[in-house]
């Protein structure tokens, strides 16, 4: 019997052994054995085979599956197989829109005693049809590394490179604790380049995850799912009765690099965070970078309302140092928070007196918070909360170098920090709250998985309670970079990186692993170092009309975050943000609409041109970065026919280019410039 679904075709054979032998067009050649050997659910228990074997494949309780049955509805295939010990239920969720196929299981112990798991994946996949040794070089994989201040930065290696020969080899991609990003987005592609075919997953997962790919009987077996015992110490056990719902996965199919991210995008689009207040993208001031840091205060937040109301900008966050513990100073900081009451010290007449300033501008007002951990020093609330109210590994609190995990599975902390969350709303005037926080705990085993589970439980339940509130996520940057966390929060921030010069390389990736509009990106035109180190009378003639559009067009192709000391600008620098902000806004419609576009391919850091762009129905708008190159410009536009081109930021200095035979033809005039063009189709 046969199963056809969407991209997939299944194979049931007659001793009822089930196997995923065609995706996307992708055939297997397939026997019963190798049914048997290779299935696309993989789970294992406590003294299985795979509890001494860091390949997570072939399990002998995968093994011995059967098929129960299947059925259709509402896009979602589902299918079921039992053995002896559990039942494994499959869903399969298509879309209208595009290929890409959302994937899930659920394991539940039919047994009459406990079963402990320690391995739960959720998709497997087999490649290698034309025999190993022969594609070792035809076969590359894209992981996207995410190291802090450069996340999101592709690596692309054949299998070759990655160590497989003739029939050996073994490759993992994993994350361990809390920050799902931590050195790797959970996401990838597998390219064939002899037969242009690109198969991209991403991984659901807020927190451990892992993705496997290793040579076995001559294929390549493909593994992707959440936590195991053999890298995170994860285990889950299971009473009579009960089941475990595995980490999704999706997977997404075309003949482009550009297809794939698009089919990808198009996805992202069915599971994204709906917030009210959101939908139009507002923009977005934080006087966080290159201007408060850690030290924010009333006299300055209120001299910048009238500023920041004048670009255009909707939303005013102060970010970390408002809260009680700010006049310890920066590093002691760290160590006393987790009360979240007002410095009074900083802020004399309350929060509230300054949301109601920026509302009087015209303004919406946000504030920063980190919500999963308590200072070390803060004896107030390690007086408060009891032992079981936090994280803890081998009955210890858990901590992270300044504080204390908060365990949300607790009621005490959920109380706690939904009161906290209605003061910032209701009293502090809050239409927007960052979430922060990087505490990694490391190898914590199941409770990790659990505590994860009942924060963005509760990270929802505040999103659902106050829908006209924005929450936005944040991990020391974009160490949580995945869509566990933005099915939840309306938008992430992407990177820390302090230096503009550095961010066109983030946003010339970055909408491979974001939709632009989650995607924060900060624009500081004015940089510390600049500021610290020019008389001001010289100020305005070292910060030219250039490093103010660079600064802008970092940042207005995904979200805009706007920063630093934008009063010291002079009018006509002022004006290039106001019409930065003008453009954000204008774009709305078609962003919300569109797919990344990357005419030549990734950005690599050090790159002195990056290119990347937002396709629409009639338009692709790109932006284009000379970073210290060749002024004069070339860049073919594949896959698309360019019927004209104009300058669309900003419009106001002059650039000489033309569009020749589908390709943009730029001749700037200085070594570090950009521009953002419209395409029209």
């Amino acid at each position: 019997m046969e199963i056809k679904f969407k991209g997939l075709r299944f194979v049931v054979t007659e001793d009822e052994r089930i196997g995923l032998v065609d995706f996307f067009g992708y055939e297997n050649e397939y026997t019963e054995k190798s049914l048997s050997d290779f299935q696309f659910p993989q789970f294992d228990i406590a003294g299985g085979n795979l509890s001494g074997n860091f390949v997570q494949s072939s399990s002998f309780q995968t093994k011995a599956l059967r098929y129960l049955s299947h059925s259709v509805e509402d896009n979602t295939l589902t299918i079921v197989q039992k053995n002896s010990l559990f039942e494994v239920t499959s869903f399969f969720n298509a879309y209208d829109d595009t290929n890409a196929l959302r994937v899930s299981q659920s394991f539940k112990n039919i047994s009459d005693t406990e079963q402990e798991l320690i391995t739960a994946n959720t998709l497997g996949l087999r490649f290698g049809k034309g025999g190993i040794p022969a594609e070792h070089k035809d076969w590359f994989f894209h992981r996207f590394s995410n190291a802090r201040y450069h996340e999101s930065a592709p690596d692309v290696r054949s299998f070759y490179d990655l160590g497989f020969f003739k029939n050996n080899g073994y490759f993992n991609l994993s994350n361990n604790g809390n920050t799902s990003a931590l050195y790797n987005v959970p996401q990838g592609i597998i390219e064939n380049r002899r037969s242009k075919d690109f198969y991209m997953f991403q991984i659901e997962s807020y927190c451990s995850w892992q993705a496997e790919l290793s040579a076995v009987n001559a294929n390549y077996d493909f593994q992707l799912g959440g936590p195991n015992q053999w890298y995170h110490l994860w285990t889950k056990s299971l009473k009579q009765g009960e089941s475990f719902n595995s980490t999704p996965v999706s997977l997404c199919y075309g003949k482009s690099l550009n297809e794939v991210i698009a089919n990808m995008t198009l996805y992202r689009r069915h599971i994204k965070a709906d917030c009210q207040a959101d939908r139009n993208l507002p923009s977005i001031y934080n006087e966080y970078m290159h201007y408060s840091w850690d030290s924010p205060n009333e006299k300055r937040a209120k001299e910048m309302a009238s500023v920041v109301a004048s670009t255009g900008c909707e939303y005013y966050v102060i970010d970390c140092g408002w809260h009680d513990s700010a006049d310890y100073g920066t590093t002691e900081m760290y160590r006393h928070f987790g009360s979240w009451y007002e410095d009074r010290g900083r802020f004399p007449n309350g929060i509230k007196a300054v949301s109601d300033e920026m509302h009087r501008h015209g303004l919406k007002f946000g504030l920063w918070i980190a919500p999963e951990v308590v200072g070390c020093k803060n004896e107030r609330m390690l007086g408060y909360y009891d032992d079981d109210c936090f994280v803890r590994k081998s009955g210890k609190k858990v901590f992270n170098g300044t504080g204390y995990l908060l365990n949300y599975k607790n009621p005490k902390v959920r109380a706690y920090m939904t009161d906290t969350i209605k003061r910032m709303v209701k009293e502090y005037g809050c239409d927007y709250i960052k979430f922060d926080g990087c505490p990694n705990p490391g190898l914590v085993g199941g409770e990790l998985y659990e505590y994860i589970d009942a924060f963005t439980d509760w990270s929802r339940e505040m999103s659902e309670l106050y829908p006209e509130v924005i929450f936005e996520d944040c991990a020391g940057g974009g160490l949580r970079t995945d869509y566990k966390a933005l099915s939840i929060f309306s938008l992430i921030s992407t990177s820390d990186q302090i230096d503009y010069r550095e961010y066109p390389y983030i946003t010339g990736n970055v909408f491979a692993s974001v939709l632009p509009e989650q995607a924060a990106v900060w624009s500081y035109p004015i940089n510390d170092e600049t500021f610290k180190n020019t008389a001001p009378e010289e100020l305005d003639s070292v910060i030219t009309k250039e490093i103010v559009v660079i600064n802008m067009m970092n940042a207005v192709l995904g979200r805009i975050h706007l920063a630093s000391r934008l009063q010291l600008l002079s009018a006509e620098k002022m004006a290039l943000v106001k019409e930065g902000v003008d453009f954000y806004n204008a774009i709305t419609k078609d962003k919300l609409n569109s797919v990344p576009y990357f005419p030549k391919g990734y950005a690599k850091f050090a790159d002195t041109l990056v290119a990347v762009g937002l396709k629409c129905e009639k338009a692709v708008y790109l932006g284009v970065w000379n970073l210290h190159g060749d002024r004069h410009v070339q860049i073919d536009l594949p896959e698309i026919e360019a019927k004209s081109a104009r300058v669309c930021y900003p419009k106001s200095l002059e650039t000489k280019y033309e569009l020749k035979n589908n390709r943009l033809i730029i001749d700037f005039s200085e070594d570090e410039q950009g521009r953002i063009f419209k395409i029209e189709l």
